[in-house]
């Protein structure tokens, strides 16, 4: 297993909100060189991922990977709470988005798509039905560029509502209904922190439909983003179930809310901090 994260990791400036990852990526690198490539961007209007230059941002992505030796391991493609209950338009949107994502990690190599499943609100029984209709054409698609589909476990949504595929044993389901070769799990640790806390069955459950991580932490209430050690994962515990089913995917940091306030000044320090507490845990799994 080796040490990852997102871009997302210092994507937050006090003084600028979001910075795309092109300006940062050149110094994330000085200590980063496995990098999950936050498509989420796009979630941000003013993206130019979402507009004709995308291709020129990729180009760039291609540069920067060439010149300081990054390998991307996995990327993040846009998504909403209760897309059933969207109207047609913001759907198509939606579905759009994806598939530039997917197109973009065909372009890149990235072997990865993370997506996240949706709620079917008015029918919560109805939601593993509406979703192998939904991403059967992502999972499609994707074969078509070269890159395979990562479900995520999700947690609650923004009215307390647990979500489809927030249990294991629904993620596996969703899989194998899917019934790809090019179809995983995304285990989100911090989601599962505040749903049931019990990493190890779901890691077990998962076993071999595991193929990437979101590290982050969190108080087993909100979803901080926190780093290990910062809440209340057992973090050797889920160590010891990821080397149990043989995990061979990275240990990729998701922690952008534990570093949004954290000055730009000082960043450097943090990622090197960051890169110690996961190197830490990654020599627990490599251990023989």
């Amino acid at each position: 297993m080796r040490v990852a994260t997102s871009t997302n990791i210092i994507s937050s400036h006090r003084a600028r909100k979001r910075v795309p990852m092109i300006e940062f990526i050149p110094f994330l690198s000085e200590k980063f060189k496995i990098l999950d490539l936050n498509f989420c961007e796009m979630m941000n209007p003013d993206s130019l991922l979402l507009t004709d230059q995308y291709k020129s941002y990729v180009g760039s992505l291609i540069e920067y990977r060439n010149k300081y030796d990054l390998e991307y391991n996995q990327c993040h493609a846009p998504y909403t709470h209760g897309y059933f209950e969207l109207p047609k338009n913001r759907q198509e949107r939606l579905n759009w988005e994806i598939e530039r994502s997917i197109e973009m990690a065909g372009m890149l190599d990235i072997p990865y798509v993370v997506l996240h499943s949706a709620t079917d609100k008015n029918n919560y029984e109805n939601s593993f039905e509406a979703n192998l209709k939904w991403l059967k054409s992502f999972v499609k698609l994707a074969k078509v560029h070269n890159t395979s589909i990562a479900l995520e476990n999700l947690t609650y949504d923004k009215s307390g509502q647990v979500e489809f595929t927030s249990q294991a044993e629904e993620l596996v389901q969703l899989i194998e209904a899917l019934d790809s070769d090019n179809v995983g799990a995304c285990y989100d640790f911090g989601h599962a922190n505040m749903v049931a806390k019990n990493h190890k069955e779901n890691i077990l459950t998962l076993g071999e439909h595991l193929k990437c991580t979101h590290v982050a932490d969190n108080n087993g209430i909100d979803d901080q983003h926190l780093m290990p050690f910062h809440g209340t994962v057992p973090w050797e515990k889920c160590i010891d179930a990821l080397k149990k089913i043989n995990y061979k995917g990275d240990f990729t940091y998701e922690i952008m809310f534990f570093s949004e306030n954290i000055p730009q000044e000082v960043h450097k320090e943090f990622l090197d901090y960051a890169y110690s507490v996961a190197d830490h845990l990654v020599k627990r799994f490599n251990e023989s």
